[in-house]
């Protein structure tokens, strides 16, 4: 009986001790507000502005087999920013609607409306940024805000401006710069600052946030950067499409974003590392290649120039006849797709370190988007078969040849698309310019 009392008590011990973690755990669960201390990291599938940090529009998964039009949603105004998706596949967009909500994030199955805000001027100028949790950042007229995933908020951080797409500059931090030439480098569960501001206009006024926003679309000098940067998070540096005071066009800008040379409270520090021309000006936003070694930027000349990313030596351009949406895309292996302007024919490149060759020219499509490259060495694009007023079709393409391998009809929408974005599960969503939503996945 002894033996057996005793054999009892550890387990008496050991079930109490379970019972009083489960009942403390309660007690922390019923404190907490439900939001984890972890450090965020870009969202699987298409999370931001470009697609990633470095602004490739690239993904190595593959869009699905037996796609198929899921759904579609009017947003109730025009739609000038790429569409982004959450780990989950839920769709966040913007939309210049002239009452009720400009944010909304659909859900992946049925398009469901989960939450929608109405945010400030010029929200409609970003691109939500997704977190591995499914958490957006999103900027509007002199404030950054974080929402968690249902839509409620987490911080909001005062800025100078008009903040652009936020990228990711971790783990844990995020990157934030508005056209008024502010950098703003916050953690991004507590948006403590992790490097001390930056301005890059001393003199920009806070109390006009959208002072020259209308040149931000044209690249005129009254905005000092006009597009999201790309981010090397292995290097700690960015690139920037940039405005010096004073200047007349925008110059391609390398940031650095490194640790401090002298002991600080930061644990980083914001320096430029170095600045190149661009002729006629820098248009649209700067994109890395997937080594880093790489920089891409469109000029007002209407060529495409590749930088050496360490010190900005040129490498090569080639004339594309016009910088068209001064956007593109390009894959690990080199292979570069610029978005032309609207009718513009399909071209295709490749990058081959000290020169570039034209790989594929497709006269006979007429592009009305950015297109998307996957690791199926396909690319997906957004066409038109007529005038202006003819309907749009997604089509993939051979990445190879530029041959048409399937289409997929976007049914009522007009004029142009703002890029493809792909999930992790392999579905595209697409925004067309006159408010409309498109989702495909398998069927």
């Amino acid at each position: 009986m002894r033996q057996a009392a005793r054999a009892q008590r550890p387990r008496r011990r050991l079930l109490t001790s379970a019972v009083l973690a489960a009942v403390l755990g309660l007690l922390l669960s019923a404190c907490s507000d439900g939001h984890q201390e972890v450090r965020a990291l870009p969202g699987a599938g298409w999370p931001m502005y470009g697609g990633d940090n470095a602004n490739a529009n690239y993904t190595p998964l593959t869009a699905a087999n037996g796609l198929a039009l899921s759904w579609s949603r009017e947003t109730g105004g025009p739609i000038t920013t790429p569409v982004t998706l959450n780990p989950h596949g839920e769709l966040g967009v913007t939309a210049a609607t002239e009452a009720g909500c400009n944010l909304f994030i659909f859900g992946r199955t049925g398009g469901r409306k989960n939450w929608c805000k109405k945010m400030a001027a010029g929200v409609t100028r970003n691109a939500p940024s997704f977190d591995q949790n499914s958490q957006p950042f999103i900027g509007e007229s002199s404030m950054l805000l974080a929402f968690n995933g249902g839509g409620n908020i987490r911080w909001r951080m005062p800025v100078i401006g008009l903040p652009v797409s936020v990228k990711f500059a971790g783990p844990g931090g995020v990157l934030m710069v508005t056209n008024q030439g502010q950098i703003l480098l916050l953690d991004a569960q507590t948006n403590v600052f992790r490097a001390p501001e930056v301005r890059l206009w001393p003199d920009a006024d806070p109390e006009q946030p959208l002072a020259g926003i209308a040149e931000c679309t044209t690249g005129g000098p009254g905005c000092a950067v006009s597009a999201p940067p790309a981010v090397d998070e292995s290097r700690e540096r960015f690139y920037l499409n940039f405005v010096p005071p004073g200047a007349s066009a925008a110059r391609l800008t390398a940031m650095s974003y490194g640790r401090p040379d002298a002991p600080s409270d930061f644990a980083h520090e914001i320096s430029q590392r170095w600045q190149v021309e661009v002729p006629g000006g820098m248009m649209g936003p700067p994109a890395l290649s997937a080594d880093g070694g790489t920089v891409y930027a469109f000029g007002r000349d209407g060529r495409l120039h590749a930088f050496d990313a360490d010190d900005g030596t040129e490498r090569w351009n080639h004339d594309l006849g016009g910088f068209g949406f001064a956007t593109l895309t390009v894959s690990p292996d080199g292979v570069i797709i610029p978005a032309g302007g609207i009718g513009a024919p399909l071209t295709i490149l490749r990058d081959h370190g000290d020169r570039v060759e034209v790989r594929a020219l497709r006269r006979d499509l007429k592009t009305v988007s950015l297109a998307t490259q996957t690791g199926a060495d396909t690319a997906w694009t957004v066409v038109r078969t007529g005038g202006a007023a003819d309907p749009l079709d997604l089509i993939e393409v051979s990445t190879t040849d530029g041959a048409t391998k399937r289409t997929l009809r976007l049914p009522g929408a007009t004029g142009f698309t703002t890029g493809v974005a792909v999930s992790q599960y392999g579905d595209l969503a697409v925004a067309a310019n006159n408010g409309e939503v498109f989702y495909f996945s398998p069927r």
